[in-house]
């Protein structure tokens, strides 16, 4: 008897010992950058912590490149459920809910450290639960990128020299009548297009953080840094927020852990990094131009004025 109770024993303790000891959920993220770009470090930093956090049971896989699609074709993933989590702008999410072109209005924040506490704040988390309720989508994690800036192939010295100037854009609503206002040409256009359509002069400027003009090479087909600091750009972690409400507390602090991190990570390197990246870009072959803003500061009170639903928000967000 003894004997057989000892094989049964052993028997079902093989058995549970064959069995996985952890259920894991695989998780796709996609963004846009490329491999060298500090988007795709972030990336990679949030599939790790979330991993450890989770003790190995949340299985995040990294799609950089538009290997899942264009940002739009990303997030339009994201809010359905067939891609998981998403980078992108907040004024991405304005195809999506009218509240996001707040992050593309120009001139809004006065620096990183309002940029943060305006999003981190009960404002800005007021907006971002609109973004979930409403839209579906969960933000979670700043990854503060600086101000966007100006390239170009045409100098600018004043706001005078924008006149006609075809500068490609984010299709994004606020962000085209920000340039009309500054008296550009602007031309909405994915970003995997944009390289090309400089180098054939389809469009002669873009404008984004200086750390892309470094890391998509824009020194070989942009002559000019133009530092007009017109807005304050991020990236965000962007989930189906119907994914994550069903998710297990203990995965959705995980998640929330990873996207804490990699966005501080991120922050810290970019901050260091500016001066260094402007440098780099006048040894590549780029000029660097300080230009007046208070111009361009002007200007923006005429877009505010374009969105009276967004008004009071912006208000509210200046204020703080």
């Amino acid at each position: 008897m003894k004997t057989v109770m000892k094989l049964a024993l052993g028997a079902a303790f093989a058995a549970l010992t064959a069995l996985p000891a952890l259920a894991e959920t695989r998780l796709k993220l996609a963004h846009v950058a490329n491999t060298d770009d500090p988007v795709h470090a972030a990336a990679l930093t949030f599939a790790r912590v979330a991993g450890d956090l989770s003790d190995g049971e949340l299985n995040v896989r990294v799609f950089p490149n538009s290997q899942l699609g264009k940002a739009k074709e990303a997030l339009d993933g994201v809010q359905l459920g067939t891609v998981d989590i998403t980078m992108d702008a907040l004024g991405a999410l304005s195809a999506y809910h009218p509240a996001a072109g707040l992050d593309s209005m120009p001139y809004l924040f006065k620096d990183a450290d309002h940029y943060m506490e305006v999003w981190s704040g009960p404002v800005g988390t007021e907006i971002k639960e609109l973004f979930a309720s409403e839209a579906n989508f969960r933000v979670m994690g700043h990854l503060f990128r600086g101000s966007r800036e100006l390239t170009s192939n045409k100098r600018v010295d004043s706001i005078d020299d924008l006149a006609g100037l075809k500068i490609r854009v984010t299709p994004i609503t606020e962000r085209l009548e920000t340039w009309k206002a500054f008296g550009a040409s602007p031309t909405p256009m994915a970003w995997s297009e944009v390289f090309t359509a400089l180098q054939q002069g389809v469009i002669e400027a873009q404008e984004n953080p200086v750390a892309v003009a470094l890391t998509q090479k824009l020194y070989e087909v942009q002559k000019y840094m133009v530092l007009t600091s017109h807005m304050a750009n991020g990236f965000t972690f962007i989930m189906n927020d119907k994914k994550f409400q069903a998710m297990p507390k203990e995965h959705q602090i995980a998640i929330r852990g990873a996207a804490l991190a990699a966005a501080a990570e991120f922050r810290a390197k970019v901050k260091a990094e500016r001066e260094i990246m402007l440098e780099e870009l006048k040894r590549l072959g780029m000029e660097v131009i300080e230009i007046d803003q208070a111009p361009f500061e002007a200007k923006a009170k005429d877009v505010v004025a374009l969105f009276p639903d967004l008004q009071p928000w912006y208000e509210k967000m200046q204020a703080q």
